[in-house]
């Protein structure tokens, strides 16, 4: 059973597969057939902004482990976070349809199939990316919505591994780990030092430092690069390489 869309804290329509020209695309981009072949990514040209570069980590990432290896999402395997974003991208209306009471047996038996969708199928669709209608196909939209989304998860099949080496974490392009920045700074370390009951200065080489929190509350600081500061903020706090001196 798929979960909501903020999953680990803890998206059905078939465009015709004739060459379409969605908004937002433009140049050899808008001359790509829909759906992509297997295996092929639709952003193949044009894939330099943040939400791309994190799309391709992710699948990567998806790509290297088996349908069952485990995630940091605790309960879900490699299967469940691919079919999460196949849902998000593509079919939101059903997470939530699924608590609907005319409708909500339709919706879970269609997110129940998509759990019986071949591993790599999935996989290739999450490469593939929204269809075009959606407004994450437009480069602002989809570095709001999804740079963040696709970090963490890309990092909670990685790190969930055995084989993972905290010395040889990936690092993020200069421009992705501005993007995190940028929205840690905007609400995600909000939100991280609320759920703490906390007022937390997060502070980052290069990019500064901002406070954020209950300002009656003791101060913690937290530590280290943007791309550990949201894992941190988002809940993987055990994961996250960061520097915590609390009061």
């Amino acid at each position: 059973m798929m979960r909501s869309s903020l999953p680990c804290r803890d998206t059905g329509l078939e465009p015709p597969p004739h060459t379409l020209r969605p908004a937002g695309l433009r140049g050899a981009e808008q001359s790509m057939p829909w759906p992509p072949a297997p295996g092929q990514a639709a952003y193949a040209v044009h894939m330099a902004y943040p939400a791309h570069q994190e799309r391709r980590a992710l699948a990567e990432a998806l790509r290297a482990v088996p349908a069952n290896a485990p995630t940091l999402c605790e309960g879900w395997t490699a299967r469940d976070l691919a079919v999460h974003i196949v849902v998000r991208d593509s079919r939101p209306h059903l997470l939530a349809g699924q608590n609907l009471p005319i409708v909500g047996h339709r919706a879970r038996a269609a997110l129940e199939e998509l759990t019986r969708t071949d591993y790599q199928a999935l996989v290739d669709q999450v490469a593939a990316g929204p269809p075009p209608w959606s407004p994450t196909r437009l480069r602002p939209v989809a570095n709001t919505v999804n740079t963040v989304e696709f970090y963490v998860h890309a990092e909670d099949v990685l790190r969930a591994q055995q084989d993972f080496d905290p010395q040889h974490r990936r690092t993020p392009s200069p421009e992705v780990r501005a993007q995190l920045w940028r929205q840690g700074t905007q609400g995600l370390f909000l939100l991280g030092a609320r759920s703490q009951q906390q007022r937390i200065t997060y502070i980052s080489p290069d990019h500064g430092a901002v406070t954020r929190g209950n300002p009656r509350a003791p101060l913690s600081l937290v530590q280290g690069p943007p791309e550990e500061l949201v894992l941190w903020a988002f809940g993987r706090r055990s994961a996250a390489a960061v520097q915590v001196t609390a009061p």
